[in-house]
């Protein structure tokens, strides 16, 4: 039948792209795949890298979620979580500190009564598995229960140089908490990096004797401008929709993690994922998910949607972990997966429904789930072109035939 593109054909298409599975790329490295599982101690690593820095991410990490607590109160969790992270060091450490930062981090929140009997939405937080946990704090912090002043209203230039001169290190503290908890959709960095745009005022300003005011109007006044460019720059999910121009980067994850699943909710994830990067190019429907990573939104939000035990202890641990592991296990699922057979006819058609190159995407990426996000793409993409070009011609089928004997990678 000379429109039935046969199985040898374009299985050739599919599979002539994949690379033997007993191995993986990762990273940039090829890497043998290991039946042992690999678990990395974060709380342990954490606790060799305790700066400055490290102290004021977690001040901000717990002052957006828990914005009833005082700065004296932030100041216990960062201690007891000190306290944890340096015990996973120990001969047997909690099961705990094998999990990512933010488990780690909101552990210190869960088991804290005083914390948790202030800010009761925490609480409720708290009563949810890990994934479901996470995914509640940042609603918590997407939709805080109350809304507070301006930063420094009620407060005199001359009384906050003071209070600057008198003891820098609790001035930058105590600001620091008042600003994350009135910046609760920002990144720990985003945050502390717009609040040292903040401290640099008081920085300049308060060594000024005679034009102290005036260099804090001028100073103040240009802030709002300097903040919304540092959001800009951090809304990676806004710089992502206007860069992926096709979108379908999302459909390749979740063809990759979850291989066994449909087109239809591959497709469904894809459309819900690009809604979001549209979402944050608004400066009114802004939310958390905004400035974080790409990939870190993608893995988050896969997540949520695993079903089996193996897959949600994988969703436990930090990234690159959770991407090894889920890959691990997708690996595996995608040697089950059936052969393909169509007609030629019927792939032509998909070409002019613009069609074709999801079905490309979605049946390449899920065959190849080793292969990181980018390749799988421009694979696809480039069996795509052939594709459509083929069924231009007056025989598809010899054509995609013809070229298959003489693609490769």
């Amino acid at each position: 039948m000379r429109h039935l593109l046969l199985i040898s054909s374009f299985i050739f298409l599919i599979n002539l792209l994949t690379v033997d599975t007993n191995s993986y790329t990762f990273k940039g490295k090829r890497c043998q795949r290991n039946t042992v599982e690999e678990t990395k101690n974060t709380g342990c690593d954490l606790s060799r890298s305790i700066n400055s820095a490290f102290k004021y991410k977690i001040i901000v990490f717990y002052s957006q979620r828990l914005v009833f607590n005082t700065l004296d109160d932030v100041n216990r969790l960062l201690k007891q979580l000190l306290v944890f992270i340096a015990s996973c060091c120990l001969a047997t450490p909690h099961p705990e500190c094998f999990y990512s930062e933010n488990i780690i981090f909101q552990g210190r929140i869960c088991e804290d009564n005083i914390s948790l009997s202030k800010n009761k939405q925490a609480a409720l937080c708290c009563k949810q598995d890990h994934l479901e946990r996470e995914r509640c704090f940042h609603n918590l912090q997407n939709n805080p229960p109350f809304s507070l002043p301006s930063m420094g209203d009620g407060i005199s230039n001359d009384e906050e140089c003071l209070a600057w001169a008198a003891n820098k290190h609790g001035f930058i503290e105590s600001y620091l908490h008042g600003f994350a908890r009135r910046l609760t959709k920002f990144t720990p960095s985003l945050a502390t990096n717009v609040f040292h745009s903040f401290l640099l005022i008081y920085m300049k300003c308060c060594e000024q004797s005679e034009n102290k005011s005036s260099c804090f109007v001028t100073e103040k006044n240009v802030f709002p401008e300097n903040m919304k460019t540092k959001m800009r720059l951090e809304n990676t999910m806004c710089l992502m929709n206007k860069y992926w121009e096709n979108g379908l980067r999302a459909l390749v994850f979740y063809a990759k993690m979850k291989p066994s699943d449909p087109l239809e909710k591959a497709i469904d994830f894809d459309k819900n994922y690009m809604a979001l990067a549209s979402q944050c190019c608004g400066p009114e429907s802004l939310i958390s998910e905004c400035f974080e990573t790409w990939s870190g939104v993608l893995f988050s939000r896969i997540c949520t949607l695993m079903e089996s035990n193996l897959q949600k202890a994988c969703c436990l641990k930090s990234i690159p972990e959770r991407e090894k592991c889920l890959t691990e296990i997708a690996i595996e699922e995608s040697k089950t997966l059936p052969n393909i057979s169509i007609e030629a006819e019927h792939l032509c058609r998909l070409r002019q429904n613009l069609q074709l190159l999801k079905w490309i995407v979605y049946e390449y990426s899920r065959r190849n789930p080793q292969l990181d996000v980018k390749r799988n793409l421009d694979s696809a993409v480039r069996v795509n072109g052939l594709i459509t070009y083929c069924c231009a011609t007056n025989n598809p089928s010899d054509c995609i035939t013809s070229f298959s004997e003489h693609f490769h990678v």
